[in-house]
């Protein structure tokens, strides 16, 4: 795990995204070179405000932050997730205001750039709906294969699908732009999805935020200030459960290390049309499915590695 994952963040943050982008810039072995913003746990323009938020936070301006369209391709933009991630998409924590603007090029123009000027070497970590990416594809269909990897939080297999929504077996993501996802899927990509089936395996309990606000600082004391509107919205969800799902500083950790995850390789497509199955992934696993796999499913993880590394991610730097 000696090589430098050069990594793309899509983000549309939100709590997890925020935790999301913190591990990137932590993490040694990753370069965090660019992030671009979609809708989803709220509207473009709170995204995109909050990933400068959080990067001028971390000390991080120099990374550029490229605004995508703010809907999905086929239906505006339906309201974010207040109930989950606060009206400001951080747990309703006020961060300062931030003192740069998102460049004047796409999110979709950036990653067809990166890619072209990269070829090979740039990993697109999409842990939002991937508006961006679908359209970034189809102006440029050859990003597909310039691209090292595409890794997306996206799909369940098994577990049920996220609360709120008619389809029972369908992510957030997928669901909130499913035609986005059939067409990432369907590019010829080397695509990894991260999705509800390993998500749900690695939460931020009461122990590990306990120990971040021990070791974390006063970063780590605030981003847990974040999360705990995050993980309350989770105890409504999940009675019982001890904290909330880590899916997108996951995704993350597996486009470094895929090591971290036991994957499948499947044949999947994004269900479009149904009544209580659009935004469900759709995994062929027949026979007759040999031969036309097109992506990597994550279907179980190391949960104790990942939160050791999540949790020393935080740990305050001498």
């Amino acid at each position: 795990m000696s090589e430098i994952t050069r990594m793309i963040l899509d983000v549309d943050p939100g709590v997890d995204d925020a935790m999301a982008i913190l591990y990137a810039l932590r993490r040694p072995n990753i370069r965090l070179e660019a992030l671009t913003t979609t809708f989803g746990n709220t509207d473009i323009d709170t995204a995109t405000n909050n990933a400068l938020r959080i990067l001028e936070w971390l000390g991080r301006e120099d990374i550029p932050v490229a605004r995508g369209p703010g809907r999905s391709l086929l239906r505006p933009f339906g309201g974010g997730a207040d109930h989950v991630h606060g009206a400001n998409g951080l747990g309703d924590v006020v961060l300062p205001e931030p003192r740069g603007r998102a460049i004047e090029e796409s999110a979709p123009d950036l990653i067809v750039r990166m890619a072209r000027e990269n070829p090979g070497a740039l990993t697109l970590c999409a842990v939002g709906p991937i508006t961006n990416v679908a359209l970034a594809l189809a102006k440029a269909p050859e990003t597909a294969t310039r691209l090292k990897q595409i890794v997306a939080m996206g799909s369940t297999i098994f577990h049920p699908g996220i609360h709120g929504i008619s389809s029972p077996m369908a992510d957030a993501n997928f669901w909130n732009d499913p035609e986005a996802a059939q067409i990432v899927l369907r590019s010829g990509a080397n695509i990894t999805l991260v999705g509800m089936d390993v998500t749900m395996k690695v939460l931020l309990n009461a122990a590990m935020r306990a120990e971040i606000a021990a070791r974390g600082g006063p970063v780590g004391a605030t981003m847990m200030s974040i999360a705990q509107f995050y993980v309350d919205a989770y105890a409504r969800m999940y009675p019982g459960i001890d904290g909330c799902g880590l899916h997108d500083p996951l995704a993350v950790a597996i486009a470094e290390d895929a090591s971290l995850a036991r994957m499948e390789r499947m044949c999947v497509d994004v269900e479009l049309s149904g009544t209580l199955t659009r935004g469900q992934v759709v995994a062929d696993r027949r026979r007759t499915a040999v031969g036309r796999e097109n992506a990597d499913v994550c279907m179980d993880v190391d949960a104790d590695e990942f939160h050791r590394r999540f949790i020393d991610a935080f740990a305050v730097r001498a």
